[in-house]
């Protein structure tokens, strides 16, 4: 069934150079659709001026101390600075441009993995022009991380 969906959504994908195809292959794979045999990609969230902000990982098990969906660790802590969860830090402010909660935001935090490969923005800013992979986590972000319904 994975191998079948891989392939159907990776037809849809005919046009695209080889490089959009591995990184398009590459995020499917790191949101479980890859074969039993490939290791899951590492996702990261960097944020700030240059992105050098380290914000967690976000495709990390939930007891791994860097994940944002450990509420006991620091990136998925509501009152860390450099978390998406506090709305009142740079980066979970829905006023910062910085911030992943914010629909306006010009500068929210990219996703990439551990070879610096970028796969897109998680932010609410459906419009920005390299949303890309946050599609993937706008539900989640919307309602889990920004409180909002």
């Amino acid at each position: 069934m994975r191998t079948v969906f891989l392939v159907f959504v990776l037809s849809g994908c005919l046009g695209c150079s080889p490089a959009a195809r591995r990184n398009f292959a590459a995020v499917a794979s790191a949101a479980g659709e890859s074969a039993p045999q490939r290791e899951t990609i590492k996702l990261m969230i960097f944020g700030g001026q240059g992105h050098k902000t380290y914000l967690g990982c976000l495709n990390c098990s939930q007891y791994a101390t860097d994940s944002v969906f450990n509420a006991y660790g620091q990136y998925g802590s509501p009152y860390f600075p450099e978390s998406i969860w506090n709305h009142y830090g740079e980066y979970g402010s829905a006023y910062s441009e910085d911030g992943a909660c914010n629909s306006y935001a010009t500068d929210p935090p990219v996703i990439v993995d551990s070879a610096g490969r970028f796969y897109g923005r998680l932010t609410l800013n459906t419009y920005h022009v390299e949303y890309g992979a946050g599609a993937n986590y706008y539900s989640w972000l919307k309602q889990s991380v920004c409180g909002e319904n």
